[in-house]
């Protein structure tokens, strides 16, 4: 008696390890599609009720699909007030978030493969709208479904955009292609002088940054790439560098020239038809730059990502 006892212990104990072990499971896989769509949609619309309505379920709904996801997490993802923000460790997951709903997304539909670029969305940040809107242009042909939004910022913002997952892209001017991000040089513009048409330096065939000791000059924010190159060119000469007008966009400091508030620098082919204005090219800089896609190396495995980057290839080669 005691022996068959001691085997329906056993039996029992064995029973119940077994179902520690499903249980264990369970908080295992307790993260799920669902709750990883609730998370990217109120990241990327910064509004639970947007991200409900983007989904087509209700605010609740939403609501409990993160705190659910969260509870699995053992940690936020994200900070509800005063405005809707990724946490540290939301950040880290974010990116790896998008990845699996967009392979998951192409497995249920069996209608694409992990390259297949219909439908979905890509945000493109550019400091260099006249080199970034043709490739954009280009995008848009080969994967019209794509939706697209941009923004506008400098090259520092930029930067912080793309690390912060803000953006997906940003075309943007680089000294030097960075190691860390995926860098893709679509154009190599060169730094002129931009002053007024009746400027008796219009007639100029090119200029020395020494030409400009005692003119009034303009200078873009801090931040800005034009500015960084221009101080670079100062510096190596010798020269200070003086202003005491700094404007944050390029439409408004080519207004400031026109208004004849002084002189600029602007990348060749940032003038546009504008025939107030005329550009100089100077003698050879210290630095040049060029502009260049900027990705997250890891984004690239993401299908509208990786077709933007291969797009900036394109324009490149052709």
């Amino acid at each position: 008696m005691t022996s068959s006892i001691n085997v329906i212990s056993k039996r029992v104990k064995n029973v119940t390890v077994k179902t520690l072990d499903i249980e264990a499971l369970r908080r295992d896989v307790g993260i799920t599609l669902t709750a990883l769509r609730a998370f990217v949609a109120v990241v990327e619309e910064k509004s639970f009720s947007l991200a409900a309505q983007r989904l087509e379920v209700t605010q609740p709904g939403i609501s409990l699909q993160l705190a659910s996801l969260e509870r699995a997490c053992g940690f936020l993802v994200c900070h509800r007030k005063p405005q809707v923000a990724l946490t540290e460790q939301g950040r880290a997951l974010f990116l790896k978030a998008r990845l699996i709903i967009s392979q998951m997304g192409e497995f249920e539909a069996s209608v694409r493969d992990l390259q297949d670029t219909a439908g979905g969305r890509i945000r493109v940040g550019m400091s260099a709208p006249y080199v970034a809107m043709p490739l954009v242009a280009r995008y848009r042909t080969q994967f019209p479904h794509v939706l697209l939004h941009t923004q506008m910022g400098n090259t520092s913002s930029l930067l912080e955009d793309v690390q912060q997952l803000r953006i997906d892209v940003g075309v943007m001017s680089l000294l030097e292609p960075l190691s860390s991000l995926a860098c893709t040089l679509i154009a190599a513009p060169r730094l002129m002088l931009c002053v007024r048409a009746d400027d008796p330096m219009a007639k100029l065939q090119q200029v020395r940054v020494s030409d400009l000791v005692g003119r009034d000059i303009i200078l873009r924010e801090k931040g800005s790439l034009t500015r960084q190159v221009l101080e670079a060119a100062f510096a190596a000469e010798g020269l200070p560098l003086r202003s005491n007008f700094e404007l944050a966009s390029r439409e408004a400091i080519k207004e400031a020239v026109a208004a004849g508030l002084g002189a600029t620098a602007l990348f060749e082919g940032e003038l546009g038809g504008d025939r107030r204005l005329v550009m100089v090219p100077f003698v050879a800089l210290p630095r040049s730059s060029g502009v260049y896609a900027v990705a997250l190396r890891e984004s690239l495995d993401l299908p509208h990502v990786g077709a933007f980057m291969a797009c900036a290839v394109q324009g490149l080669v052709s």
